[in-house]
């Protein structure tokens, strides 16, 4: 008897059913090195809200915290390294979909690494220090794909919750789609831990609780486009 047989992403049972998730877009998870991360926590250091203060360009609410963005020099010297995990992310998808997959992404001809229409680059990239209260409401970014690193995550924040049932304090949370079924979910929480690193496509609903503990959070946000 033949197999019917797809390489979409999928959960195996024990019994060796699949459970196939077809339609959802992808979310790269990665981890980055340590001394990266040093880096960006020094050069963050070295930013100032009177020159470098980037709230009034994000959706966050960062009351306590606040957000910087990286000077153009850093943004340049950083994009190799991030670069080599966008095309492990691409390749993947590529031999996964294809490539009609990812130029419906750039929307430009791509053909592997070869891009006649455009070259991917990274555009911005800012430092976001979280405190008590602070929030990002769901929202997207420019460009065509984005990505946050988590340089310190106190696991106090994960641990003090709201009388709620939605415990989501401290995670990051994706949203996709609408709820037509009720075996479908258009959320997708993820309980983040230093080093940690996410690629999803820019125009992709993600927001970022309240955490409810005297305790600062940093991650590194940024977007990259086809120029």
């Amino acid at each position: 008897m033949n197999k019917f047989v797809t390489t979409v992403p999928k959960l195996v049972t024990e019994q060796g059913d699949n459970i196939l998730y077809p339609f959802s877009p992808p979310i790269f998870q990665s981890e980055v090195d340590p001394n990266f991360i040093k880096d960006l926590l020094d050069k963050g250091s070295e930013l100032t809200r009177e020159k470098d203060d980037w709230r009034e360009k994000l959706a966050g609410n960062m009351k306590y915290g606040g957000s910087y963005i990286y000077k153009d020099d850093f943004i340049l010297k950083t994009e190799p390294y991030l670069m080599t995990y966008i095309e492990r992310f691409l390749d993947k998808i590529s031999e996964q979909f294809g490539d009609k997959q990812i130029s419906r992404l750039m929307d430009v001809q791509i053909n592997r690494r070869e891009r006649k229409n455009g070259t991917m680059r990274l555009d911005t990239m800012w430092i976001n220090y979280q405190h008590k209260h602070d929030y990002n409401p769901p929202h997207t970014h420019r460009g065509v794909l984005s990505f946050v690193i988590f340089c310190k995550v106190p696991k106090q924040i994960f641990k003090e919750q709201a009388i709620s049932n939605s415990k989501d304090a401290g995670k990051i949370m994706f949203q996709y789609g609408e709820l037509a079924h009720p075996l479908s979910s258009n959320f997708f929480p993820i309980e983040p831990y230093e080093g940690l690193f996410l690629v999803f496509p820019a125009n992709m609903n993600h927001l970022v609780p309240s955490f409810w503990t005297d305790d600062e959070r940093i991650s590194v946000a940024g977007n990259f486009v086809v120029a």
